[in-house]
C-alpha cells in the first residue's frame, strides 16, 4: 500500500475509533441517568393527593384538614403543608422543625426532582377553594439520605467532559506527532542541519510507521545532503590545492620565459645564434606545456558536460595499444621502466574513438611511469571475452593508498605518495576516466603500498 492510502486509511481508522468511544461514552452515561432517574426518583405517595385537598376546609380564614387524614399522615410519617399563592405556608401537620415555611418560584420543582439534595420526597397539588389559591406540599424523609446521587449527575457531565478532552488530545497526538516531526526534520534540514530530530528513537511505534515511506525518503534526502556537503567540502578544499599547485604550474613556465625575453631583450649582452635558438627552444616547451595545461581545463569541462561527440569507428585495438605503448618506451621519464603487452587473440575488432581513447591511455600509462621509480615494470594486457573487452595495466611500483584510490578520479585531486610529489594538473585520471565512460566502459583501480597497481579497462561488445 502506498503512503496516501496508508496515511488514508490511517486518517479515518482514528476517526472509526474516535466515533466508537464517543459512541461508549454516550451508552454509559444515558446508563447512569437512567440508572439514578429510575432508582432515586421520588416513591409514589401511599396518600391520594386529591383526596387531601378534598377533605381540606376553610373556615373563619383557617385551614384545616380531616382527622381521617391526619391519622394517615401521623401513620406513614409523612407531613403536609398548605401555601397560599405567595409561596407562604398558611397551615402544615406533623411538620419537622427542620421544613421551611416559605418556598421560592421553582424550589418545589428543584426538591421534587432532586430528594437526596434535602433528604425527603415531595407531592404537590394544586386547586382553587373559596376564591383561595393553594397549593399542598406532602413530604416524607427520603429512602436514602445519601448526597452522592444529587451530585452524581454533574459530577459525570464534568468527567465527559474531561475524558473528552483526554481523548481529544490522545488522538491529536497520534495523528499530528508524525507529521510535526516531519516538519521539524524538514525545517532542519532547511537550516543546514542534516540530521533525524532527537525524536527518531520513537519512530518505530505505530503512528510512525504509517509515514515510513516518507521517513525512509528524509533520512535518505538526509544523508545525501550530508554526503553533499561533505564532498562539497572537500572538493573546496581540492580546488584551493589545485589552484595553488597550477599557480605555481603556470608560474614557473612564465618566470622562464619572463627571464628568457629580459635577457634577450637587454643590449648588455650579444648572444650568439646557436644561443639564441636553445632560449627559443626553452621558452617553446614551456608554451606547449602552459597550452597542455588549458586544453586540459576545456578537455574535462567539456567531457563532464557531454560537449564532444565521440566519433566511434572500427579499430584493431591490438595494433593500437601496441603503439601506444612503443611510444611510451620513448619518452624520457619510461626509459629506466619496463613495458610489456599481451593479449589473448589478434585481430581485436571495436569501434572506439582513437583520439580520445589514445589520451586516456596515455595517461593512465604516464600515471603507472611518472609516479614509480626506475626499473618498475609496466604490464599491459588485453583480453576478449564473449561480452566484453578487458584492458589491464599492472605494475610493481610503489602502490597507492586507499585513500588516494578513493580520489584518484577526482578533479584537481593530485596524490602526494609519487616519486614526483604532487606536479601534474590533477586532471589526468579524471579524463582518462571521462572518456572510458563515454564509450559505454567502466575503469576501476586497486592498489597497495609498496605492492604496486592494477587498472582495469571494460568495454561491452
Amino acid at each position: 500500500m502506498n503512503l496516501r492510502n496508508r496515511v488514508a486509511v490511517y486518517f479515518v481508522s482514528r476517526l472509526f475509533w474516535l466515533m466508537v468511544i464517543w459512541g461508549i461514552l454516550l451508552v454509559v452515561s444515558i446508563s447512569l441517568f437512567s440508572f439514578f432517574l429510575r432508582d432515586h426518583q421520588p416513591e409514589a405517595s401511599p396518600l391520594s393527593m386529591d383526596r387531601i385537598a378534598e377533605d381540606t376546609r376553610i373556615q373563619n380564614q383557617q385551614i384545616d384538614i380531616s382527622p381521617t387524614v391526619k391519622e394517615d399522615l401521623q401513620n406513614n410519617r409523612m407531613w403536609l403543608q398548605i401555601l397560599d399563592e405567595n409561596g407562604n405556608e398558611s397551615f402544615s401537620y406533623n411538620k419537622p422543625v427542620s421544613i421551611q415555611e416559605h418556598y421560592a418560584p421553582g424550589e418545589l420543582v428543584s426538591d421534587y426532582v432532586y430528594p437526596a439534595n434535602k433528604g425527603y420526597q415531595l407531592s404537590t397539588w394544586y386547586e382553587t377553594i373559596d376564591d383561595h389559591d393553594l397549593t399542598w406540599v406532602m413530604g416524607k424523609p427520603a429512602a436514602s439520605n445519601n448526597p452522592f446521587y444529587y451530585w452524581a449527575n454533574n459530577l459525570w457531565i464534568l468527567s465527559i467532559l474531561v475524558i473528552g478532552i483526554f481523548i481529544a488530545l490522545f488522538f491529536g497526538k497520534q495523528l499530528g506527532a508524525p507529521l510535526l516531526h516531519v516538519v521539524s526534520w524538514i525545517d532542519q534540514l532547511s537550516k543546514g542541519t542534516y540530521e533525524e530530530p532527537l525524536q527518531k528513537k520513537k519512530r518505530n511505534n505505530t503512528k510512525h510507521k504509517v509515514y515510513q515511506d516518507l521517513m525512509l525518503a528524509l533520512s535518505n534526502l538526509t544523508s545525501t545532503l550530508k554526503q553533499s556537503r561533505s564532498e562539497r567540502e572537500l572538493l573546496e578544499k581540492s580546488r584551493e590545492e589545485w589552484m595553488t599547485g597550477i599557480s605555481h604550474d603556470l608560474k614557473t613556465p612564465l618566470s622562464t620565459i619572463k627571464g628568457y625575453t629580459t635577457i634577450m631583450a637587454s643590449d648588455e649582452y650579444h648572444w650568439k645564434q646557436e644561443e639564441i635558438r636553445h632560449f627559443a627552444k626553452t621558452m617553446e616547451d614551456r608554451v606547449e606545456y602552459m597550452e597542455q595545461l588549458i586544453k586540459d581545463f576545456n578537455l574535462t569541462f567539456q567531457l563532464k558536460n557531454e560537449a564532444i561527440p565521440i566519433q566511434l569507428k572500427p579499430m584493431n585495438l591490438v595494433s593500437f595499444i601496441k603503439g601506444i605503448v612503443e611510444q611510451m618506451e620513448k619518452m624520457p621519464d619510461a626509459k629506466q621502466q619496463t613495458f610489456s603487452f599481451e593479449t589473448n587473440q589478434e585481430p581485436i575488432f571495436y569501434a572506439i574513438d582513437s583520439k580520445y581513447l589514445k589520451r586516456a591511455l596515455e595517461n593512465l600509462l604516464a600515471n603507472s611511469s611518472k609516479h614509480n621509480p626506475a626499473n618498475t615494470s609496466v604490464r599491459i594486457k588485453l583480453q576478449q571475452t564473449t561480452d566484453s573487452i578487458h584492458i589491464t595495466i599492472q605494475d610493481d611500483g610503489i602502490g597507492m593508498s586507499q585513500e588516494t584510490v578513493d580520489r584518484l578520479f577526482d578533479r584537481y585531486f593530485r596524490g602526494t605518495n609519487s616519486a614526483e610529489g604532487n606536479a601534474g594538473t590533477g586532471l589526468g585520471m579524471a579524463i582518462a576516466k571521462q572518456i572510458i565512460l563515454a564509450h559505454h566502459g567502466d575503469i576501476t583501480i586497486k592498489s597497495k603500498p609498496n605492492i604496486g597497481t592494477e587498472c582495469r579497462i571494460v568495454l561491452p561488445r
